[in-house]
């Protein structure tokens, strides 16, 4: 690994599974989180070709989802979920993969990393991603760190602090209780990776991972270093102040205008200041207009630097946004990349994850990552001088306090809420309940389920609410808080947890995405692994579709071979192709989708699951 920009992999193709395998845990963090990003990943991961926005998802791509969302477990701050634009039938089966973190005290929670492992052919191997990105579809410049397991590597990356930070969330820090099958999963994660031995990425030679946490105020800097550089979008002044006062021969700070601007004070000494190029900006810019009818930033962006301002914004989708460090000691340079940003909740307030990597300074220092005259495509390429206000401002202590309205949204998003459900007639009944309520004073409080309408927001009355006449398709734990004052509101999406739920739902849900018997089947072969045979054609009148080699020469026996295969490495995925069944019987329209010769498969199939299972 280099540090030039252009080798930093996207998200989903780095946690595509190497070939003859596939993902059986994925556990991540993120401080925002936009649930159509969480969905991109499991598709972009799987199928050669995507779903555009408005298009509705086929049951191929739901049980894609379904099956990936099984495995995954995101931890995200409390308060910091975007509401997206659309519900769509596929957040049904990502609802158990999100667990809100609580608000600490003075801070936030930031980490941002993946831990996956991987599994096919009898061998299992493990990915660590450490990011400066959040989970939505920002376009800012970030940065990624990819980590692979590697049994015979002599350039170990040390990851038992990360491994401990996952032990811990699930008891400690989550904001509501968290399900057995997320505790087991992250715990059966932990534990391989604590015996898994990471690679660090050529030409670092060692490295270790660090975990920030809340009141344990930590520099991993050096005391003192040749030479010194801070990547970060968002700046203090105390913090830039101490990380400038390690170089003894050159330092340099790169950042955003404004953040630069605002601590000039602590740059007076500084031999280079830096913000990205305005051709990128303005390049940027242009790409926002392109897309801005397809992709939707989301509600929230990052505060960690600035926390006398809301910590819950509109984001920038655009700029810098990476955060790394590097200092020069004699012949050797270490980097730091991750979620801190050179600020004073950065390394002290908040929950943050930094790779610390070690290598020769000719490849990984200072000048391997700026010098313009190596004509490489690297950081230098994308920054410019930044000429600092003639007149300082005046130099100010770092504030730590969120407004008295942002704490009050964030404590809602904290509390415990509850969705039961009652059956009604044929339909549903859903009853809110927020304990403990915060004392909102003149504040209003209004909720409503994210299934439901933008006019389906109902008063929040003690801390409950309630919505009748649901559809089964109505029900989700998604549930839509808005927190609104004289002179300004805020809406925040969080995970309630969901009493009464109908066992059949998802099942349900998937029966409703197939309408023919080439439906089926394209699901059958999404279940059961064989993912380009799971996208509908190009072209809707060639049936099958020309990728479909696997449905083309489907036969009875072929059929028999991967369900049993599935009973003996995944029998849980069959559950839910049973509820599916159901569903499909209970309606005379959709029975006929099942052909005779695949029932009979099935019945012998279910015999052999009930033997394994007995």
């Amino acid at each position: 690994m280099t540090l030039e920009l252009r080798e930093a992999a996207l998200l989903v193709d780095a946690l595509k599974a190497p070939p003859g395998m596939d993902i059986t845990a994925a556990v991540g963090t993120t401080y925002t989180l936009d649930l159509a990003s969480l969905l991109a990943i499991p598709v972009a991961a799987s199928f050669t070709s995507a779903m555009t926005p408005d298009e509705e998802e086929p049951a191929s791509l739901l049980e894609t989802i379904r099956r990936y969302a099984d495995a995954t477990v995101l931890f995200c701050q409390a308060g910091a979920i975007s509401v997206p634009p659309r519900y769509r039938a596929a957040m049904t089966f990502v609802e158990e993969s999100v667990v809100e973190i609580r608000k600490p005290k003075g801070g936030i929670f930031h980490p941002k990393f993946w831990a996956v492992r991987f599994e096919g052919g009898g061998r299992q191997t493990h990915r660590i991603l450490v990011m400066s990105r959040n989970l939505t579809f920002d376009r800012a410049l970030d940065v990624i760190v990819r980590l692979d397991e590697d049994p015979e590597t002599e350039n170990i990356v040390d990851v038992a602090e990360l491994v401990q930070l996952l032990r811990d969330l699930p008891s400690q820090n989550a904001a509501r209780p968290v399900a057995k099958r997320q505790r087991d999963l992250v715990a059966s994660l932990a534990d391989s990776l604590g015996v898994a031995r990471f690679a660090a990425p050529a030409p670092f030679d060692s490295g270790r991972l660090l975990v920030g946490r809340p009141g344990k105020g930590r520099q991993p800097f050096h005391k003192s270093c040749d030479h010194a550089l801070g990547v970060s979008p968002f700046l203090t002044q105390n913090a830039v102040k101490r990380f400038v006062a390690t170089a003894d021969t050159w330092v340099g700070i790169v950042s955003r205008r404004e953040a630069l601007d605002r601590v000039a004070n602590a740059l007076a000494d500084v031999e280079e200041v830096l913000r990205v190029k305005d051709v990128v900006l303005n390049a940027q810019e242009s790409a926002d207009v392109v897309l801005s009818d397809t992709v939707v930033a989301p509600e929230v962006s990052d505060a960690e630097a600035e926390p006398s301002r809301d910590p819950i914004q509109h984001a920038s989708t655009r700029g810098l946004h990476a955060k790394l460090y590097v200092q020069d000691v004699g012949s050797r340079s270490t980097v730091w990349l991750g979620s801190a940003n050179l600020t004073t909740p950065g390394f002290g307030g908040n929950f943050e994850t930094l790779v610390q990597l070690e290598g020769p300074k000719r490849l990984v220092g200072v000048d391997a990552l700026l010098d313009p005259a190596r004509r490489r495509r690297d950081l230098s390429m994308l920054v410019e001088d930044h000429v600092l206000p003639e007149t300082l401002p005046a130099a100010v202590e770092d504030e730590q306090e969120i407004t008295e309205f942002e704490g009050l949204a964030l404590e809602l998003a904290s509390a415990q809420v509850d969705v039961a459900l009652t059956a009604q007639s044929g339909m549903w009944q859903a009853e809110l309940r927020i304990t403990p309520c915060p004392r909102l004073e003149e504040l209003t409080a209004s909720a409503r389920l994210l299934s439901l309408k933008e006019g389906d927001f109902v008063t929040v009355d003690d801390g409950a609410a309630q919505w009748n006449g649901l559809d089964l398709t109505a029900i989700t734990p998604f549930v839509v808080l808005r927190l609104q004052g004289p002179s300004r509101s805020r809406m925040m999406l969080v995970r309630a947890n969901l009493t009464g739920d109908p066992p059949h739902r998802r099942g349900a849900i998937l029966a409703r995405a197939i309408s023919s018997p080439e439906d089926f089947l394209r699901y059958l072969a999404a279940l059961l692994g064989h993912p380009d045979d799971a996208m509908p054609p190009d072209d809707p009148g060639h049936g099958l579709g020309d990728r479909s080699k696997w449905l083309r020469g489907l036969r009875a026996d072929r059929i028999l071979e991967d369900l049993l295969t599935t009973v003996a490495r995944a029998p849980k995925r069959l559950d839910t192709l049973h509820e599916t069944l159901l569903q499909l019987d209970a309606h005379p329209e959709t029975r006929d989708y099942v052909s005779d010769e695949f029932r009979e498969v099935w019945r012998s199939v279910r015999a052999a699951l009930a033997r394994r299972r007995a």
